[in-house]
């Protein structure tokens, strides 16, 4: 008698196959934005079907904004962890502008993808505004920014909407202009000297702005 293998039993795993339909994504609008990418080719990537994709996001749009959703709450737990605790409000802030390099260094997808939307003009994102704006975060900021200025470590900012753009322009430009800094500046932005110098003069620039003496 000859015996023959066991069949291996190949179980459906609804949220992997959610979660590979989305890393796909991910990628592919990143690299090509939201007009250069299409359903056959989420699922190509994933290995998937487009059944799958209307299935568990509705639509190519859905699915985007879904891509936004994830790198943007990729930034925002960063942010919140940055700013938690007993730390002395400078501390907080000098913790802030580390983490936000940090999280540009390992997400490149999120750096492209905000590239993306702003050549789009905000189309896309602005459909997800009440999903992806950082109120809850803004207020997180305000109170340390209060507390600084209540302890008399800070002199109070013009505005603290604006400060918080100023901290996320300090990191973003190193990425958004990588190329070009390199080119125009000749400044090698890869080095671990130069990753050292971006963060020590970001902090040098806030200490000086903000603090009170």
């Amino acid at each position: 008698m000859s015996s023959s293998a066991p069949k291996t039993v190949l179980r459906r795993n609804p949220d992997r196959t959610k979660r590979r339909l989305l890393q796909a994504a991910i990628r592919l609008f990143s690299d090509k934005g939201f007009h250069g990418v299409s359903v056959d080719e989420i699922v190509a990537r994933a290995k998937s079907n487009k059944r799958m994709v209307y299935h568990y996001y509705g639509s190519k749009k859905d699915i985007y904004i879904a891509v936004l959703m994830d790198v943007f709450s990729r930034l925002e737990s960063v942010e919140f962890r940055a700013v938690v605790g007993n730390a002395r409000p400078d501390v907080q802030l000098k913790e802030l502008l580390a983490a936000y390099f940090n999280f540009l260094d390992g997400n490149p997808e999120f750096v492209r993808m905000l590239l993306w939307e702003n050549l789009e003009r905000g189309r896309n994102i602005a459909q997800a505004a009440s999903k992806l704006n950082k109120n809850p975060f803004m207020e997180r900021f305000r109170s340390v920014i209060d507390q600084g200025v209540k302890e008399g470590t800070f002199r109070a900012p013009v505005d603290t909407k604006h400060l918080l753009v100023n901290f996320i322009g300090l990191c973003f430009i190193y990425y958004s202009n990588h190329y070009s800094l390199a080119t125009s500046v000749e400044l090698d932005l890869d080095s671990p000297t130069n990753h050292k110098l971006r963060l020590a003069q970001a902090i040098d620039l806030v200490s000086h702005g903000l603090l009170a003496s």
